[in-house]
């Protein structure tokens, strides 16, 4: 075989085995790109840092349950309103964070700048899938 014919067959090769590893791509992380989430996320931050915005999500699966995420991504102004023992660590985390106390009616959710994201199930389930490997 000449040299060009093996250089032609190795990048046949090299082209077969790359292409289709983006098609195993983690939708996850490509629905975490698609929503803009980094604008306030920052997946390396633990979630005692609330930088750029909101809580980091490394390690989320250790502090929240997937029922409880799930809830938070379908509708987080109804979590938020229950005031259950999550929310009150978000708060408390974030307070923690800014180094200060509560005003009166002050929380984290009324404190942040956010736009309504709205998810199907089925990206809500690829999202966690995604957040459970950090």
């Amino acid at each position: 075989m000449k040299l060009t014919q093996r250089v032609i067959c190795f990048l046949l090769l090299f082209l077969g085995w790359v292409a289709p590893s983006s098609l195993f791509a983690d939708p996850g992380v490509a629905l975490f790109k698609k929503k803009q989430c980094a604008l306030c996320h920052n997946i390396h931050n633990p979630g005692t840092v609330f930088a750029p915005v909101c809580p980091g999500l490394q390690g989320v699966r250790y502090r929240h349950n997937k029922d409880w995420v799930r809830q938070w991504l379908k509708d987080p102004t109804a979590v938020w309103a229950t005031n259950d023992a999550n929310v009150q660590d978000i708060n408390a985390r974030y307070f923690r964070y800014r180094g200060s106390k509560p005003k009166p009616r002050e929380s984290f959710m009324a404190t942040i700048i956010g736009k309504k994201v709205v998810l199907t199930d089925e990206e809500i389930e690829a999202l966690i899938d995604y957040l459970w490997k950090l």
